[in-house]
């Protein structure tokens, strides 16, 4: 039986600022290690890694367009 997810977890809560490289060196390292052995983590922060790369794709007039600035 699998147990639920935790939403407290700190790598979780982390994930998305690990995958726009904005941690603290510390906190960078231990992240980059939990996401090596977990694949729960590993396959989030991927699936974090495909949207910032999709939206690095889109144009000024297409951020424009979703209501940006």
């Amino acid at each position: 039986m699998s147990q639920p997810e935790r939403s407290d977890d700190p790598f979780k809560l982390a994930l998305g600022v690990f995958a726009l490289d904005a941690l603290p060196d510390d906190e960078d390292r231990a992240i980059e290690a939990h996401v090596a052995r977990c694949r729960r983590c590993r396959a989030e922060y991927d699936g974090f890694r495909e949207v910032l790369a999709g939206l690095a794709l889109l144009s000024e007039d297409d951020i424009r367009q979703l209501g940006g600035e």
